[in-house]
């Protein structure tokens, strides 16, 4: 079952009449005075609200530092790669984002789909297991090597019960 837990794509859906309202209130004009870089900002706004929250909310040290590893899409193809954050659960919110980004849980994993000009980088985040040397690991996603669900265990281990335990899921 996925979890949402950030989601920006949508930002361009919002019932533009109440924003208008709203925002005509709020700067005493008329609703017809609302221009659309009036609307834009109030959204841009919005979101950023809701990013910071999530930021907080997500602001546990865990015992292990988080890894993106991620399929890049990039103007050359898909590309393999990695990012070693610390060991701040809202890594998740920050490591990779782009234009347009949305944060989930699968019930297994949390993961990360974020879109830009030249395509769309999907994330896959896990804390690293700090008594294990993951220099293999590592070697194997910047080569685009295969990676089984047993090799990933063993370097790594889910955060979803950490993220699922802040939101209650």
């Amino acid at each position: 079952m996925k979890h949402l837990i950030y989601d920006n794509f949508d930002m361009l859906e919002y019932d533009d009449e109440d924003l208008k309202t709203t925002i005509a209130e709020r700067e005493e004009i008329e609703s017809e005075e609302v221009t659309e870089d009036m609307l834009y900002s109030e959204k841009n706004d919005l979101y950023s609200d809701y990013f910071d929250d999530e930021l907080d909310n997500l602001d546990i040290k865990l015992e292990g530092r988080i890894i993106a590893i991620a399929s890049l899409g990039l103007w050359n193809g898909k590309k393999s790669g990695y990012k070693i954050g610390s060991n701040n659960l809202n890594e998740i919110m920050t490591m990779g984002n782009e234009d347009y980004i949305e944060v989930w849980s699968d019930g297994y994993n949390i993961h990360k789909k974020s879109a830009h000009h030249d395509g769309t980088n999907r994330l896959l985040f896990r804390m690293i297991r700090e008594d294990r040397n993951i220099d293999n690991f590592t070697n194997k996603i910047y080569n685009n090597e295969p990676i089984s669900k047993n090799v990933l265990n063993y370097y790594t281990k889910s955060i979803e019960k950490d993220v699922r335990q802040i939101f209650g899921w």
